[in-house]
């Protein structure tokens, strides 16, 4: 999850969930979830694989992360790549080949990599049980989701298999005490009971406890409706459980609104009654501050003369003019069709100026750590490796001062041998030594992000050819390998460059927002534009005014612009040759010389 954030990446990891109809080993489903790696361009050794039972059948679960050290997982038609890779494994194992939606897709895929044997295994699931049963299943029960028997008429006939819910759906439910199939069938039945009338079908479902509404995505996928039990547990969408088209379903939205209601009519008094309350005060109220509420009868008639106060304060009432309907902006399916595609024009690119005007950098999102917990935990990320060059440096310096005594022992018969054995020791210790250290700089340097390519992994023993390689750096880095070895030092030095990391981060996003600059004064200009449009300014002209009204109600949100746009052009010009000709006059001005006080300026407008 740390390299998504970190490659701006919105998803960490990728999980594919298999579960074969036949058993399979331990052995051979690592060895399936390996071939889906190779497939999807993923790296083995970084695979986590979890093979466990549940309800008596053994299944897999694979994980793997997006980004694979220089690029990311390839999710191209993943789904019908995977589907390929099934039917690979089923024709490997001998299981039964199962249908599926994107069977001739696979077929054409296999035939390009040459795999024709395989593409006329699958090619004959296609064509039906009359072209080759010998990989086919047994004749299972019929079921909801999947034909029982294919038909010998044409593969594109041939109905594909459908799912009416995803397995995650199906998990969801079960833990919270819902079997989804038995209740896909049991509203399948209500339904045919129901004649095909939604007000039948609505009461059939409130017996059993459940309820059919609108779906919480009316932005995307207008009239949808969902089933669901009494405690809010989704079952699912209308259409797909009763495989009803959409434009049917609509049809019949139109005549259950048709209907007459009758039944309960509380739910439409209890708001009235609610509202009258509120609607009495406001009555006496207004009446009090217009002089119309009278004091009680029983004060009236003991008080001749209030009651004559009273009808003299009474105003005759006028009827007040039928108000025009008030109607919300947000809802659009209300509005005329013109006008509301001028005001979704309208919200868009207002939206669009406003996402222009509020954008940051991308270095600036998400947490920032500060030098000092950055330099800790990269000083703790390398314990490990300071381990080794620690002991790497340690066993050098061990086999330097056993060489060194062998050769004063000039009396021992085997020092040429002995020599020679710990000179080769101490070349592979010092390369082993140089290739730590290297790994060691590269990764350091690649997490700050001061190294564009991550660090290559260290190749223990070193081959020959990096040996020159090794102790150029060996030589050139003696100090540094001196910080890094000891533990103070070492701190000292991750802080450095910690902070020129956090340096080159503040000049990235100080260059990226002078390079938005521009971008964002156009966004305001627009943005004013549409303000203006939105609501035009009383000094702009009747007639323009009256051009953006009917542009409003014809939905030409362009032509609005243009003539707004037009028009305040026109008034800036004006007001600046207003401003031209005023600066003009008070050069032209006389100056009056007084005797012992300073020049005056006389206007011409005050002149006899």
């Amino acid at each position: 999850m740390k390299e998504a954030r970190r490659e701006g990446i919105r998803y960490g990891l990728r999980h594919i969930a298999f579960n074969p109809a036949e058993p399979m080993s331990d052995e051979a489903l690592a060895s399936f979830a390996a071939r889906l790696c190779d497939e999807l361009q993923a790296d083995r050794e970084r695979m986590t694989l979890v093979v466990h039972q549940k309800d008596g059948s053994t299944h897999g679960h694979l994980l793997l992360p997006e980004w694979q050290d220089d690029h990311v997982l390839s999710s191209r038609f993943s789904w019908q790549r995977l589907e390929k890779c099934a039917r690979l494994e089923e024709i490997r194992l001998g299981h039964p080949l199962v249908p599926g939606r994107h069977d001739r897709a696979i077929v054409k895929a296999l035939r390009q990599e040459g795999k024709t044997a395989e593409a006329g295994r699958v090619e004959a699931v296609l064509q039906g049980p009359a072209g080759d049963t010998a990989n086919l299943a047994a004749p299972a029960p019929a079921s909801p989701d999947t034909p029982s028997s294919l038909t010998k008429a044409h593969p594109a006939s041939r109905p594909l298999p459908r799912a009416a819910y995803t397995s995650q759906s199906r998990r969801m439910a079960e833990r919270q005490g819902l079997d989804l199939v038995e209740a896909k069938k049991a509203i399948a039945s209500l339904w045919a009971r129901s004649d095909n009338q939604l007000h039948r079908f609505r009461a059939l479902l409130k017996a059993k406890g459940w309820v059919m509404r609108a779906g919480d995505r009316q932005d995307t996928r207008k009239d949808a409706h969902i089933i669901e039990t009494s405690d809010g547990v989704l079952i699912g969408s209308f259409t797909r459980l009763t495989k009803t088209r959409m434009k049917d379903f609509r049809l019949l939205l139109v005549e259950e609104a048709a209907r007459p209601k009758r039944g309960d009519i509380r739910a439409a008094v209890k708001p009235l009654l609610e509202r009258a309350a509120l609607a009495t005060a406001a009555m006496e109220s207004h009446a009090e501050q217009s002089g119309l509420l009278l004091p009680p009868l029983e004060a009236l008639r003991r008080d001749p003369e209030a009651f004559a106060r009273a009808a003299a304060r009474v105003r005759p009432s006028h009827s007040s003019p039928k108000k025009p309907k008030i109607v919300s902006l947000d809802r659009i399916d209300e509005l005329p069709p013109n006008f509301a595609h001028y005001i979704q024009q309208w919200k868009q690119e207002v939206r669009a100026c406003r996402t222009v005007l509020n954008a940051k950098p991308p270095l600036a999102y998400g947490p920032r750590r500060s030098v000092d917990e950055q330099s800790a935990a990269l000083f703790a990320q390398i314990a490990d490796t300071r381990r080794q060059l620690w002991q790497a440096g340690k066993q050098l310096q061990e086999t330097r001062r056993e060489r060194d005594a062998l050769r004063k022992r000039v009396f021992v018969l085997s020092k040429t041998k002995r020599l020679s054995h710990l000179d080769e020791e101490i070349e592979r210790l010092s390369k082993t030594l140089a290739e730590i250290l290297r790994y060691l700089l590269e990764t350091v340097l690649w997490h700050l992000g001061l190294r564009s390519t991550p660090p290559e992994p260290l190749c223990l023993p070193v081959p020959t050819e990096r040996e020159e390689a090794n102790t150029r750096l060996r030589r050139e880095n003696r100090e540094l390998l001196q910080q890094i070895v000891r533990r103070d030092t070492c701190r000292e030095w991750l802080v450095t460059l910690c902070r020129e990391a956090d340096r080159r981060r503040q000049e990235e996003i100080a260059a990226w927002k002078e390079r938005h600059v521009a971008k964002c004064d156009r966004a305001r200009r627009d943005l004013d534009l549409l303000k203006a449009i939105w609501m035009p300014p009383a000094k702009l002209p009747r007639a323009t005014q009256a051009e953006i009204m009917k542009c409003k109600l014809t939905g030409n949100l362009e032509k609005a612009k243009y003539v707004t746009r037009i028009a305040l052009r026109r008034l800036d010009e004006a007001e600046a040759e207003r401003l031209a000709k005023e600066m003009e006059s008070e050069k032209a001005a006389p100056v009056v010389e007084l005797q012992g006080s300073s020049p005056v300026r006389v206007s011409p407008a005050f002149e006899p």
